[in-house]
């Protein structure tokens, strides 16, 4: 039996840790689609009560981690093509809304913090550490978003990071992780702000970035048939 642990002391709330831990061990197949997470074995092995597990388990459940199965309770499962596409509409949508507001020109910090995001995606890659590839992509893509200087646009983008992670857990469940042109996918638009394109072809660029990947889904799921659009 697991032996007990309990959760350190941080800014972020007991739910938040539990998210993160449970979020991490599904993303590393600790925990494999199907599996039931037992709310009573979490709470004793980090020694809290029931309720931060609830909301934890909620949390992930938004992010499309984990489902309710009836007379199985929470398990782990993969994002559907319909779910996936919805996702990614609402993501990349905010994303050029961000660079049509900063025009396209992202600023030399930016530009050093998106390198530095792709340089770390590709050496996680290599490893095939998932969990690393994700936080590098959240980091590239979230310095898209607040070079707009917009709060609340931020906000509204963040608040579909979970749908994001499982994305790339679904990818990799179904075997299909293009982790040898993570890196490249990036850099072309990384490329095309240091080019300082016009902003109708970065935005296109960011669209097709996003659609390629429910495509690819839905393709290999369905017999390489076309997805409905």
């Amino acid at each position: 039996m697991e032996s007990t642990s309990k959760l350190a002391v941080s800014r972020k709330t007991l739910h938040e840790q539990l998210a993160d831990i449970l979020r991490e061990k599904i993303l590393r197949a600790e925990i494999l689609p199907g599996e039931k997470i037992n709310e009573k074995e979490i709470a004793q092995r980090y020694q809290v009560s029931r309720g931060p597990v609830r909301e934890a388990l909620r949390q992930i459940e938004e992010e499309g981690l984990v489902t309710y199965a009836s007379q199985k309770g929470c398990v782990v499962k993969a994002l559907t093509y319909e779910e996936m596409s919805e996702a990614y509409l609402l993501r990349s949508t905010l994303e050029c809304l961000a660079v049509k507001i900063f025009d396209g020109k992202m600023s030399q910090e930016g530009l050093i913090k998106l390198q530095q995001a792709i340089d770390d995606i590709e050496e996680n890659a290599k490893k095939r550490e998932l969990y690393e590839i994700i936080s590098a992509d959240e980091r590239f893509h979230s310095t898209i978003v607040e070079e707009s200087g917009c709060d609340r646009l931020y906000k509204m983008w963040k608040s579909l990071r979970g749908s994001n992670t499982a994305t790339y857990y679904t990818m990799k469940s179904e075997d299909l992780m293009p982790y040898d042109v993570l890196g490249r996918n990036h850099q072309y638009i990384l490329d095309l702000f240091r080019k300082q394109m016009d902003v109708d072809t970065i935005v296109r660029e960011i669209d097709l970035h996003y659609s390629v990947v429910p495509q690819t889904l839905y393709q290999a799921t369905h017999k390489g048939k076309i997805p409905p659009k």
